[in-house]
């Protein structure tokens, strides 16, 4: 994971250290200079929001994964070639100022998904997919809502079969055609991340292996 190295920081200061911070997954690994040793260094919490302002949010901890998705209907419904998705459990990503109207669309799944858009600027800063049955418990943070966006680059580029032909992927990144296997690509902590949100909803077939 040395390429999320970036989304970490190795200061966090006292007026942010809480309680919800303390989990492993709010920590990731990078490869120390000049050393080739990983060492633990604690996510620190960034914001983001809406073109206009009012809508502000907060990210308090790493994403499981984050998707890069060139599926025909994200790029339609993004207005642009393809849509960038952290996903994160829905308590992780905190509302700190404004509201935002909740619009229900239509999804390749035929299950729909909820944008959550600024009532003024209308622009989206997250979505809930029905995931198996998790929709209120996951949230698809649009990355390039993040004040700083390259904190959270892609994991796996998805769907590329629609992928525009002028979109030349990094040739280290990982992707597919279609979708992928949860269980070969998420890290084991994101797995019992999926895990714990599962058990709460009392969903007895997990979505990771429904792609099996």
């Amino acid at each position: 994971m040395t390429h999320r190295a970036s989304r970490c920081s190795t200061e966090v200061s006292a007026s942010r250290a809480r309680a919800a911070l303390e989990t492993p997954e709010n920590y990731c690994y990078v490869n120390a200079k000049d050393s080739g040793v990983f060492m633990k260094e604690k996510f620190e919490a960034c914001e983001g929001g809406c073109a206009c302002g009012h809508v502000r949010y907060q990210v308090i901890s790493e994403p499981m994964i984050v998707h890069c998705c060139h599926c025909s209907w994200c790029q339609r419904q993004n207005g642009s070639a393809f849509a960038v998705n952290a996903l994160l459990e829905a308590d992780r990503v905190q509302l700190l100022a404004g509201d935002v109207e909740n619009l229900e669309m239509a999804s390749p799944s035929g299950n729909g998904q909820t944008i959550a858009r600024c009532p003024h600027c209308r622009v989206a800063v997250w979505s809930n997919y029905y995931m198996g049955g998790l929709k209120d418990r996951i949230r698809f943070v649009r990355v390039g809502s993040l004040d700083n966006p390259d904190l959270m680059p892609p994991d796996v580029h998805i769907f590329t079969s629609n992928k525009q032909a002028w979109v030349v992927l990094p040739p280290t990144d990982q992707s597919t055609e279609k979708f992928y296997d949860p269980l070969a690509t998420w890290s084991a902590e994101s797995l019992k991340r999926l895990d714990v949100l599962e058990a709460a909803a009392g969903i007895e077939k997990s979505w990771k292996n429904l792609w099996r």
